[in-house]
């Protein structure tokens, strides 16, 4: 059964934050763990996920790769300006107020992509959010938080290993986004 784990890696897309945007999430996230009860995440995991694979053999990732590198969408911008739980899952995590379409552009493009190469994924609606919190004791309000200013010039795919001191992520592959148009 280890053998089989070796073939297979557990991927997902996402967007990958520059520094700046990762402080911030993470200083937030920081704020609220006591008041939540809650277990912050890492500054250096924190993400939002665009797509969500699961386990990939190891021998379709090049493939994988290549389907995604056909996305091309302009780069965009977008703030993340409420901070809100999900009680089902207790986990704490910062959204946009409103809806993005550049953001669902890319999410589609990828899904689009992915779907005409043959791979299966989640069908799930697009929640565009990223984690904060973890095993969250006390959940509050949804509320509006200072906006966090976040950049995308590119998303990556991500494998999720798991080690011996807990989950770790590794970026495989990055692309660009086409420059913004003007």
């Amino acid at each position: 059964m280890q053998m089989k784990k070796q073939n297979v890696a557990r991927v997902f897309f996402a967007l990958w934050p520059e520094e700046l945007v990762q402080r911030a999430l993470h200083t937030l996230a920081m704020e609220y763990q006591s008041r939540c009860d809650a277990r912050a995440m890492n500054a250096d995991t924190l993400h939002m996920t665009l797509l969500f694979l699961g386990e990939v053999e190891r021998a379709y990732l090049p493939q994988l790769i290549q389907s995604a590198s056909k996305v091309s969408v302009p780069s965009f911008g977008f703030a993340l300006e409420r901070l809100s739980f999900w009680q089902h899952n207790r986990i704490a995590y910062a959204a946009p107020l409103l809806e993005i379409p550049a953001l669902n552009q890319l999410v589609t493009a990828l899904q689009q992509e992915l779907i005409a190469a043959g791979f299966p994924f989640e069908n799930y609606e697009f929640n565009p959010h990223v984690t904060l919190l973890r095993r969250v004791g006390h959940t509050l309000e949804s509320q509006t938080i200072p906006p966090i200013m976040w950049w995308v010039d590119s998303f990556v795919l991500v494998e999720s290993v798991l080690t011996d001191t807990g989950v770790i992520y590794q970026i495989l592959q990055k692309w660009p986004l086409s420059p913004m148009e003007n």
